[in-house]
């Protein structure tokens, strides 16, 4: 492979590591502390009683919880908006905050449950209880980790990845990237570098040896 060539691809992956720098500062600027912060702040209800929050129209947030109920999946929770009406609530994507991210959760044991979204701005009650009342733990309202939506990657777009999922792997792939990809650039050229002067040394050296008559 020629100098030409490899300068291009190194070209290439020094602005790859930079873009992958730039995503990762954006993801944990703002969602991972943002997120961390708010379960920080949140107060946790014990299961069968109900926590109320203000919110504002179209704000959404997620449903986090602890303990035996929601470890076997036997945790059931119901929002009701200001006017009464129940709010439907939606579960995460495959990959989520808790399966790359479980280690910032400033409470622990805590994971999020489900998300819902505020119709309409002012105060929500959300209740939870264990299904079999047989179970105890507790709850949060916090920030939501799960994303809405889905973005199209693969060569023609067609593969939907949720936003969360998005999130949850470029919050730890994105920084590392960034970090190791230069770092092997530099040492792969610090290398060839070191292969091309001793080559060079050892053909001036056997050049040396037989002098010209």
């Amino acid at each position: 492979m020629t100098r030409g060539r490899l300068a291009d691809r190194d070209a290439v992956a020094f602005g790859f590591s930079a873009l992958c720098a730039c995503i990762g500062v954006l993801i944990w600027t703002l969602w991972v502390l943002p997120v961390a912060a708010s379960v920080s702040d949140a107060d946790p209800v014990p299961l069968g009683r109900g926590a109320t929050v203000e919110l504002q129209e179209g704000e959404r947030v997620g449903i986090w919880g602890s303990g035996v109920s929601a470890m076997l999946g036997t945790l059931e929770c119901s929002v009701s908006g200001p006017a009464g009406a129940e709010l439907s609530q939606r579960a995460g994507p495959s990959l989520s905050w808790d399966d790359t991210l479980w280690w910032m959760t400033p409470k622990r044991g805590f994971e999020q449950h489900t998300q819902f979204t505020a119709v309409r701005a002012g105060v929500h009650t959300v209740t939870c209880a264990d299904s079999l009342d047989t179970y105890d733990g507790e709850f949060l309202v916090a920030g939501d980790a799960f994303g809405s939506g889905a973005i199209g990657l693969g060569r023609t777009g067609g593969n939907d990845f949720a936003v969360g999922t998005l999130l949850a792997f470029g919050a730890v792939f994105c920084l590392p990237v960034a970090v190791v990809l230069p770092v092997v650039i530099l040492v792969r050229r610090r290398v060839t570098r070191r292969r091309s002067t001793g080559d060079a040394e050892r053909a001036h050296a056997s050049w040396t040896q037989f002098p010209e008559p």
